[in-house]
């Protein structure tokens, strides 16, 4: 027998001990029970955390109900399955693997230290339809590593997240209907007030951002009651915020007319709620395009309305877009013309003016720049008018490997750049890396105390009067105004979005 002398057992005791610790330090103990999340170097990872129950059978097109509880430690060191979506939806940068309509799940990144955090919650784009918070794109490490908590969630998607039928309206004629994706986010934001000190955030302080659907998401979610109280900052990127939201029901063109006309497609003419949820989930998300509408309750404005009337939260916000916006498809001259109207050909040719383009590249800036970055420019604008405090950025920033051809930074071209996750495929010089660092560094601070300046930073005005003040970023990044074509540009794109809003009906 080996005889195991006092100071090699006070050595196996001491180490014991130190185990015991580490695996503490990695614990975490909410509402529902306790889990196991990773260590990386300084860094604390809780992946695959149920918020909501499985949205799956009863349960599927009904609001997010309670998560279960588990006895033991919940193993949280993998991502959780993805939302199902379509394969004609897949795209590069959204690898998400695994998917299951048990899909309510969401990611905490947080230092290792102990501390009190601010806490920032990421809505991923995906135009509703794919996407997930798993993807590596929005790994929260860099920014976590600033003395942030980065929270990642999952919400439904496509047919799943947004679908109206008469007979799901029966069922609960005085529910919450239709926008499912909307109420998941809304019970992610409910999840984090509850357990997010428990991770060492700060509830009192979170910060809501998300890119492309995800910004017009914080567009909404700031002007809906059910949100409201459930987070003190937002920042909106390539939101656009002039789109009009058609009803539930009432108009030519509403909600449940499009549910009805998918369930007669698949010969369910008539069909019960237990017929559609019976529907196989490959019907349902092929071709499974959808978008929010507004049913009164959850969804009660188009993003952008609740600003014009003064209705949104009166929180601080930073919001604006990227320089090559019309990569996203559909900025076309004949939609900058419908939308104008007779201000078309004035503003084309001031377009040419300004940027000393041809007419056709000018027509291009001036369709993305009323189609997606301006209307994001005015909400600032209304935002600052109601008693907000407004931060807009232009981002400008591309690549290194892609400069010489690129027409601008994409649309989610900036989204590397916060999260200071350079993707294999691109390449990177000092200058990427700076202004990645400069881009995490103002998201953090806004986060913090609900201003994006401190330090070195070049000065990035708040809103106050127009012409619309904006922060340029990029090779450059300086403060700048919109010049007059620009301020005439925008006006004559918001007074359609307000006609369109107008003309919308009410549920």
């Amino acid at each position: 027998m080996i005889r195991t002398t006092s100071w090699a057992r006070c050595a196996v005791s001491m180490a014991a001990a130190m185990l015991a610790t580490g695996a503490a330090a990695q614990q975490a103990t909410i509402d529902t029970g306790t889990l196991m999340g990773a260590r990386a170097t300084d860094i604390l990872v809780f992946k695959g955390i149920p918020y909501a129950a499985p949205p799956t059978g009863p349960l599927r097109w009904k609001a997010p109900q309670p998560a279960a509880s588990w006895t033991g430690v919940r193993d949280a060191r993998s991502f959780g399955a993805a939302c199902p979506q379509g394969p004609e939806h897949k795209e590069p940068w959204a690898q998400v693997g695994a998917m299951s309509e048990d899909c309510l799940f969401l990611n905490v990144w947080r230092p290792a230290r102990p501390g009190r955090y601010p806490v920032m919650v990421f809505l991923h784009g995906g135009g509703f339809t794919y996407g997930a918070a798993g993807v590596p794109l929005y790994d929260g490490t860099a920014l976590a590593k600033r003395g942030v908590m980065v929270v990642t969630i999952n919400y439904r998607l496509g047919r799943l997240g947004f679908f109206a039928h008469p007979a799901l309206t029966r069922e609960d004629p005085n529910g919450q209907l239709g926008n499912y994706a909307i109420m998941d986010q809304v019970a992610a934001l409910q999840w984090v007030r509850r357990n997010i000190a428990s991770f060492g955030g700060d509830p009192a302080n979170v910060t809501l951002f998300g890119e492309s659907a995800g910004a017009g998401s914080v567009q909404i979610l700031m002007g809906a009651p059910v949100a409201k109280g459930l987070f003190d900052k937002a920042i909106s990127e390539s939101g656009a915020g002039g789109s009009a939201l058609f009803p539930i029901r009432g108009g030519v063109l509403n909600a449940e007319k499009v549910g009805e006309m998918w369930a007669d497609n698949l010969g369910l003419k008539n069909a019960t709620a237990e017929q559609l949820r019976a529907v196989p989930l490959a019907d349902v998300v092929k071709n499974g395009r959808a978008f929010p509408f507004i049913d009164g309750k959850v969804v009660v404005r188009s993003p952008g309305d609740p600003f014009y009337r003064k209705e949104e939260m009166a929180i601080p916000m930073i919001i604006g877009g990227n320089s090559n916006e019309s990569s996203l498809g559909g900025m076309t001259e004949a939609a900058a013309k419908a939308l104008l109207g007779d201000e078309f050909p004035a503003l084309r040719d001031g377009y040419a003016t300004m940027t000393g383009k041809a007419p056709d590249a000018a027509t291009t800036d001036l369709a993305e720049d009323v189609g997606f970055v301006l209307p994001s420019f005015a909400l600032a604008d209304r935002h600052a008018a109601n008693g907000g405090k407004a931060f807009v950025y232009y981002f400008d920033q591309v690549p290194v490997d892609q400069r010489a051809t690129a027409a601008g930074t994409d649309h989610g071209g900036e989204l590397e750049y916060v999260f200071g996750t350079k993707p294999a495929e691109h390449r990177w010089d000092a200058r990427d890396t700076a202004v990645s660092r400069m881009m995490g560094d103002y998201w953090v601070r806004f986060a913090r105390t609900g201003d994006p300046n401190g330090g070195a930073a070049p000065r990035w005005p708040a809103i106050t009067a127009a012409p619309t003040a904006y922060l340029a970023i990029g090779a450059k990044t300086q403060a700048a105004r919109l010049k007059p074509i620009q301020e005439r540009a925008k006006a004559a794109a918001m007074a359609d979005a307000q006609r369109k809003w107008a003309a919308m009906p009410t549920p």
